[in-house]
């Protein structure tokens, strides 16, 4: 089958399929300027092992091949459903598809992403064997050169939650504690709607999976872990959050959680918060030894933190000494904070340089061949005994010496750099 206009898309793999009166999963497919991965995207969605699915594409409606290819799709899989929502944002697109959900349960892709053929069938079957409201799973980080890695916590959950049961975050708190990953879930409908649970509508996407992720979890005691990954979330596409981070959206999005669940004060004093508290640090105070904020930021996070109890934090399993002492240093002396903040700052900034520089001179590869170069000079002494070939040889040996003697003490200097800047 041909691409759509050009060569170097991927072929289009569209199969035969008919509509879906009672779909089981419906696929939600936020798109907004990605044509340069939907069609492996949404390839992906329909050429999954289930057909029972109802695939809802939310684009925003503006003049690019992603409509092209959209409407593609959508002309030859009846299972699609594919409304514009012009500027409508991430949390906007998301809420659209689900209140248009026909499916038993609801999954989210974003547009960027692919995921494996087996999902959705397993991961469904999963869910009603456990006849669970929720099911979470690991995902694969996925890279533009095509390695692909297990995310950092998949071995920490799978160890910190029961499996083949359901259980509630107030009972294991693990998935309060990682990245809200939510396009790695499947979440029943009834439940969702049950618990009206849905987006904050901010512009573009603006972090707005932070509070999503954590209304999915605490209303339920039918989550379940499926400890495989099917998601290939793309972590170094120019568009992503990961690249492209502000904190001002990120406090905001942590002020809203906060005043949502002031009243429920007590269950996030004794369940949530020692372990929501890890995923806060690192999208707020855990940012002001990288980065400078505005006065105006600061004080949004000490509002924040004001939510906060200091036991909260002492008791927390999951933040270490040094960064509980770094939030209650923010909470208590925010001045000595600004102070130790900016001391971390200049270490980041001019000891990253120093250090990188040192390694680039300890190179190991460098210095291999500086030693296989030495080598053979020496044996070039043994088959030309000429002095003057030899007093060269002498000569060039000198500088490889000296060049190795450089990489060995530049590893030394670098051993002892990051012992000094924490690294």
């Amino acid at each position: 089958m041909e691409a759509i206009t050009k060569k170097k898309d991927p072929i289009l793999l569209v199969r035969e399929h008919q509509y879906q009166e009672n779909p089981k999963v419906s696929v939600i497919v936020p798109v907004y300027k990605v044509d340069k991965y939907l069609t492996q995207c949404l390839n992906s969605i329909v050429n999954q092992t289930m057909e029972e699915l109802e695939i809802i594409i939310v684009d925003e409606g503006d003049q690019d091949r992603c409509r092209e290819i959209i409407d593609y799709f959508e002309a030859h899989d009846p299972r699609i459903i594919a409304p514009h929502q012009k500027n409508g944002g991430y949390g906007a697109s998301c809420n659209l598809g689900m209140s248009m959900a026909r499916g038993e349960y609801i999954a989210i892709v974003e547009s960027d992403d692919f995921i494996e053929p087996e999902m959705y069938e397993e991961m469904y079957e999963y869910a009603k064997a456990l006849d669970a409201d929720v099911v979470k799973t690991p995902y694969s980080e996925y890279f533009a050169s095509g390695e692909k890695h297990d995310c950092s916590y998949r071995k920490y959950v799978a160890s910190a939650v029961p499996s083949n049961m359901c259980f509630s975050v107030k009972q294991y708190g693990a998935l309060m504690e990682i990245h809200a990953s939510l396009w790695s879930g499947l979440y029943r409908t009834s439940y969702m709607r049950e618990n009206k649970i849905q987006f904050i509508q901010a512009k573009g996407g603006a972090y707005v999976d932070v509070g999503f992720r954590i209304d999915t979890l605490i209303h339920s005691e039918k989550i379940a872990w499926l400890d495989k990954p099917y998601y290939n979330y793309r972590v170094d596409s120019e568009g992503s959050t990961t690249n492209n981070f502000k904190i001002g959206p990120m406090i905001q999005r942590w002020k809203e959680e906060h005043e949502m669940y002031a009243e429920i004060q007590e269950d996030y004093n004794n369940f949530y918060g020692p372990h929501i508290i890890i995923d806060e640090y690192y999208n707020t105070i855990g940012w002001l030894s990288l980065m400078k904020v505005t006065d105006d930021e600061f004080k949004a996070m000490q509002t924040n933190m004001g939510y906060v109890e200091e036991n909260v934090i002492k008791n927390s399993p999951c933040l270490t000494e040094k960064q509980k002492g770094e939030i209650l240093l923010f909470k208590n002396d925010p001045e000595k904070f600004k102070q130790y903040a900016a001391k971390n700052r200049f270490k980041n900034k001019y000891g990253n340089k120093i250090i990188g520089f040192f390694d680039r001179l300890s190179n190991f590869t460098l210095m291999k061949y500086l030693l296989a170069s030495l080598i053979a000079c020496v044996l070039s002494v043994v088959v030309f005994p000429i002095k003057a070939v030899q007093a060269g040889v002498t000569c060039i040996s000198g500088v490889l010496l000296i060049g190795i003697a450089v990489c060995f003490v530049s590893k030394v200097i670098r051993v002892l750099l990051r012992m000094i800047f924490n690294r």
